[in-house]
């Protein structure tokens, strides 16, 4: 077995158990941040409502 892909799945399960234990305002806030930035600066002309929700963690993940 891959030592790199347990310790990425570990790494992952780790992050997926914080987040699900977050604050729903907290939450919500960190969506917003998200959606502003996917679709401000060189993504400005971006229509929200077209905008999908991989679309936007694409665009946050180059950033």
């Amino acid at each position: 077995m891959d030592i790199r892909y347990e310790f990425n799945k570990r790494r992952d399960n780790f992050w997926l158990w914080l987040a699900k234990r977050m604050p729903k305002r907290f939450v919500m806030w960190c969506a917003i941040r998200l959606i502003g930035y996917a679709t401000s600066g060189k993504y400005g002309n971006t229509e929200v409502p077209k905008l999908t929700a991989m679309d936007a963690v694409q665009r946050w993940e180059m950033a």
